[in-house]
This record gives structure tokens, sequence and C-alpha cells, in this order.
């Protein structure tokens, strides 16, 4: 399992919170951006940021914001 970091904004642009996803290695970089990441949008009222955890193992994952899901 590719490990993918995940930092929430509030709405104003100041910092809230932290985590990390596991998402499937077989997907491409492309699925995991458009297709799994999305499932996980878990604070929908926030911007999401996500990016590859640099653990050496693929798909390498490109910074990525989500805008609020309202």
């Amino acid at each position: 399992m590719k490990t993918v970091n995940v930092t929430y904004f509030k709405k104003s642009g100041k910092y809230y919170t932290h985590e990390t996803i596991k998402v499937s290695e077989e997907l491409n970089g492309y699925e995991v951006l458009v297709n799994e990441i999305p499932k996980h949008h878990r604070i929908k009222e926030m911007s999401m940021l996500v990016q590859d955890s640099e653990d050496g193992k693929e798909p390498y994952i490109v910074p990525h914001l989500y805008k609020p899901i309202e």
C-alpha cells in the first residue's frame, strides 16, 4: 500500500490538521487523484492538500489541492 499525506485547511487558509491515507499501488497516479483520493475527503467543508509521502513506492502522487465539497 502507498502512503499519501493529506493536510486540511480552513476556509480562511489556516492549517487545521494532517493525516495519512493508504492507496493501492496497483493504480496509476491519475486514477489515485481522480477516483481514490476524493473518497477520503473526510472534512467536506475544508480544502484538502494531497502530497506524496516520499516512501519510494509507486505511483508518485503530484501535489494537488481539492476544494471544499459543498
